[in-house]
């Protein structure tokens, strides 16, 4: 799971925009068996090489305000041959670009903004994956709404991915996937379910 589009009502977006480029770019990268470390590197040369080329098309499509080298400040040097890519922000990227359609599993976020919870809604579900999302609000009714309406196989609410539970069934909608994992639902995917008819 990796948080790729944030959509942030259009009236604190400035605000919130300046206090997430702090905390996002404060990581300590390094060895991720480390227990210090909150910034690991990517699994292989592979996922490294398609990471930096969607932060390429993100330049080329969004406004770039975060990260965009191939340099990981605090970095020790003794991981410096590691594949690691530095937290990127790219804003007012357009809806229908790569890098907002496609799933980039990096430290690369875009950052939208909306008006209205239907904007949001519908912005939200405008991608054909579905594993996990998250809205943030100290409006409960407000929450369920959304945790209704956002086609993801699970929505948090005040928290993100990775939270949940064991014994929670875990899986995605659309491209994400069919299926649960954990709990009872899981062991339905083990399990052969026969249908018997008798005429009598």
């Amino acid at each position: 799971m990796a948080n790729s589009r944030i959509y942030v009502q259009d009236s604190i977006a400035d605000k919130f925009v300046e206090a997430f480029k702090t905390k996002f770019a404060a990581v300590s990268a390094g060895d991720p068996l480390d227990a210090t470390t909150n910034h690991g590197p990517q699994a292989d040369s592979i996922q490294y090489d398609t990471v930096q080329r969607y932060i390429e098309a993100g330049k080329a499509s969004g406004e770039l305000v975060l990260g965009g080298t191939k340099d990981v400040s605090g970095l020790a040097e003794a991981h410096q041959n590691g594949y690691f890519v530095p937290p990127t922000v790219f804003l007012r990227t357009p809806e229908d670009s790569v890098v907002m359609k496609e799933e980039i599993f990096g430290p690369v976020v875009n950052i939208n903004t909306f008006k209205t919870e239907e904007e949001a809604i519908a912005k939200a579900n405008d991608s054909e994956f579905g594993l996990y999302s998250a809205v943030y609000t100290r409006d409960i009714n407000r929450a369920m709404r959304f945790a209704k309406a956002l086609e993801a196989g699970t929505v948090a609410v005040n928290c993100t991915s990775p939270t949940g539970a064991i014994d929670m069934p875990f899986g995605g909608y659309k491209q994400s996937g069919i299926g649960r994992e954990f709990g009872k639902y899981a062991i339905e995917g083990f399990t052969e379910t026969k249908s018997v008819c008798i005429a009598h």
